[in-house]
Order: structure tokens, then C-alpha cells, then sequence
């Protein structure tokens, strides 16, 4: 009998629920990285996880907030940390009822695999998405961009759900998209008129060209639960760097357009590197545990568990820095070798960006320290982006506090 298919007893707190389900680790010792070049099988990889998760982090959980520390990817010994930062507090009110209605949506981008075979996978047996409390609902978001193996048909769906064009009378010559996210907003809002009825949690899967790793996308420093969750998930993978990129650049007043916008909350998860329009099996695998991971922390908050205010390592999005071109918009030239591939790594003022067709290096001339990411990402050549240049802050997360008792929540 699958795992999930057994009715897991109703748990209070985190020791509890790890008590009932914490159970095998996959022929793995908590924590134990995997050997290089290895694969291991979604059954395997699941049931490390879940005892990693729900065993492994009771005791980071448990520390004192002043003793825990997240997993900074890539610090060096003696590295300085930067310092909290008051443009880094979070403050908006968190979940104050159990999530009952997630979704979990790939496809969104039409050639971005990972996503997309998951969600068909989980359309047929959706066995992997059932927790206690509640049961996820996978959505193919575009299936005609999928079928197609394209990006889009008509225009980026993912920059589609806006108040303005969800609202917009619709006309028969309407863009695919539009219409597709109008469904969906329908589906999983709706957005524009705050309805109860919206889904609780949308995590939406994308894969990247770019050598991202694995990144989570927030809008923005205001979202304590998502934060919360975004550090489950850098607890529970050790071995692999998840980096937090917020996405609303400062003072920003853009409307939100992404699609995990239109439900109450939402994140977005980017995998890469990964060709457009190909599968790796260790990323699907890695994208597969995350979203369970991510389900589980669901899980451990309705049950009631309490989580305490930590400081975490975010990437906050300035904008974006576009190719250098001819007088006609042609490009003149492409990303500089010494800069390919170096995804959150600072960039100087004077370092080379990019290298023109003719040979000359072009200079990042900007007046401070930025880390670039999404680095030559292939779908945002046609938006004019050769990379988003990011600032690095260390911002304050406060507790997410228990939810109040259920009688479903009592042993």
C-alpha cells in the first residue's frame, strides 16, 4: 500500500507527527549526501526526505533562535555575513486557518519539462499530493503550449495575470494565454475580488537554462509563510544550494502577473540549468521532493506546529541589464565567458558583462556590488534581459505562530 494511501494519524506538534510518519530513509543515513553521479529513484528519494524533514530538522527547530543558522550555499570559511537589514523585515499577517485547498502547477511555460511531466504524472495518480489535512490538486497550466513543447503560443503566460487584462472583457481574438489565464484565475482565484474561495497555496514549477541550481521565488520580504517554508526547504537539502531570489524589485509599484499571484499565496520554483524542452532525471527527481517537502511543511502547519523567527540570506531583484545591440536592436554581442555560468556570485563595477561580436569586453558600470542571476536564461532574450542584477541581504523572518486547536488536530 502506498504511503500516502494510509490514514496518518492527526498530530499537535512536530515531534508527533514525526513520530507517526517518520519512517525508512531510503538505505541513506539522515543527511547522507548522495554518492556523485548517482540517480536515486523517486521511491528512495521521497523516503529520505520525508525522514530527513520531519526527524532531521526537529532538532534545528528546537534550538534556541540565536543558536540556529541557515545553510548559507557557497560561504566561505571566516566569510562576514551581512547584517539584518530594516528594508528586510517582514510584517503582514500569516495563515490564520489550515490550508485546505494547494495547488501545485507546472506547464506554465510550455517547454519547461520538469514541471510538465510532473503535473500529467500526478493528474493520473495524484497519490503523492494526499496528506492528512489536506489534497494538493496538480494543474496542467498551458496543455496546448505543452503539447506543442513551446514556451507559450500566443505571449507569456506567466505575464498574464494582471487585475487589468483578468478583468478585460474577453473577444474571440483574444491571445491563447488570456484566455487560459482567465480560466485559471477562475479556477484558482479568483484575483481580483479577494473571494475566500481562492485557493490557500499555489507553488508553480519552472525550469531554467540558466545555472540557477535550485531557487525559490518570493515576491517579496513581506510573505513570512513562504519565507518560513523557503527555509524548510534549505534545511531539508543540505547538499544542494536553494537560494531565495526576491522578486518585486524596491519601491516597486508593478502589479503582480505571475500565476501563483492569483490564489492567497504562492511561490514559485526554479530549477535549472536544463535545456528548453528536455528532461533530466535528477532534476525532475529534485523538483519531485521539493514539492513534496513543501507539502509536508503544509502539513506540519496545520497540524499546529509553531516556528520560530530565524535571519535568512535573500537575493533581491534590482532588474534587469540587457545585451548590448545594434542601432537596428540586433544583438551586438553576448555574455562574457568570465560571467557565463556565475549565478549569485558579486559583480564589480568594471568587471566584463558581455563581449561584443568584435572582440571588445564591455564593463559592468554600475556604482556598487551586484550578484547576477537568471544568466543568459534563454527565454528572456526576447524580453531584452541578459540578466537581472540582484543586491544580497540578510533579512529578519518573524515566528510563524501555531494555529489554534481543531478537533480534527486532537490525538
Amino acid at each position: 500500500m502506498d504511503r500516502r494511501q494510509r490514514q496518518e494519524p492527526a498530530c499537535k506538534t512536530e515531534t508527533q507527527w514525526a513520530v507517526a510518519v517518520g519512517r525508512g530513509g531510503g538505505g541513506r543515513r539522515p543527511g547522507q549526501p548522495l554518492a556523485a553521479g548517482t540517480c536515486p529513484s523517486p521511491t528512495a528519494l521521497l523516503a529520505g526526505r520525508q525522514e530527513r524533514f520531519l526527524l532531521g530538522n526537529l532538532q534545528a527547530h528546537n534550538q534556541p533562535a540565536s543558536s540556529r543558522q541557515v545553510p548559507q550555499a557557497g560561504a566561505q570559511p571566516g566569510a562576514r555575513k551581512p547584517r539584518p537589514t530594516p528594508a528586510g523585515m517582514c510584517s503582514v499577517p500569516v495563515p490564520q486557518a489550515p490550508l485546505r485547498r494547494v495547488a501545485v502547477t507546472g506547464g506554465t511555460h510550455g517547454n519547461e519539462l520538469s514541471g510538465v511531466y510532473l503535473a500529467r504524472h500526478w493528474l493520473r495518480d495524484p497519490r503523492e499530493l494526499r496528506r492528512p489535512s489536506f489534497s494538493a490538486t496538480p494543474v496542467l497550466a498551458n496543455p496546448a503550449a505543452a503539447a506543442a513543447c513551446r514556451r507559450y503560443v500566443d505571449r507569456d503566460l506567466n505575464r498574464t495575470f494582471t487585475d487589468t487584462l483578468l478583468v478585460s472583457r474577453a473577444t474571440p481574438n483574444d491571445p491563447h494565454e488570456l484566455t487560459r489565464a482567465r480560466e485559471l484565475d477562475q479556477l484558482l482565484g479568483p484575483k481580483a475580488s479577494g473571494s475566500d474561495r481562492a485557493f490557500d497555496f499555489v507553488l508553480d514549477l519552472h525550469n531554467t537554462t540558466a545555472n540557477m541550481g535550485t531557487c525559490l521565488l518570493v515576491d517579496g520580504a513581506h510573505n513570512t509563510f513562504a519565507l518560513h517554508l523557503s527555509r524548510h526547504l534549505q534545511l531539508q537539502f543540505p547538499e544542494v544550494p536553494c537560494q531565495v531570489l526576491l522578486t518585486r524589485p524596491p519601491q516597486s509599484a508593478r502589479e503582480s502577473f505571475s500565476l501563483d499571484s492569483v490564489a492567497k499565496n504562492g511561490m514559485t520554483v526554479e530549477l535549472g540549468p536544463q535545456p528548453q524542452g528536455v528532461l533530466r532525471a535528477d532534476i525532475f527527481s529534485r523538483m519531485r521532493a521539493l514539492v513534496a517537502s513543501a507539502l509536508d511543511f503544509m502539513e506540519l502547519f496545520n497540524q499546529g506546529a509553531a516556528f520560530p523567527a530565524f535571519e535568512m540570506e535573500v537575493y533581491r531583484n534590482l532588474g534587469g541589464e540587457d545585451f548590448p545591440r545594434t542601432q537596428d536592436g540586433d544583438l551586438a554581442g553576448m555574455v562574457h565567458p568570465q560571467l557565463q555560468d556565475r549565478d549569485y556570485e558579486p559583480l564589480q563595477p568594471g568587471a566584463p558583462i558581455f563581449q561584443k561580436f568584435s572582440g571588445e569586453d564591455v564593463l559592468y558600470e554600475g556604482d556598487s556590488t551586484v550578484y547576477p542571476v537568471f544568466i543568459n536564461e534563454a527565454a528572456y532574450y526576447e524580453k531584452h534581459v541578459a540578466f537581472l542584477r540582484t543586491e544580497k541581504l540578510m533579512i529578519s523572518v518573524p515566528p510563524l505562530p501555531p494555529l489554534s486547536p481543531t478537533p480534527t488536530q486532537v490525538l
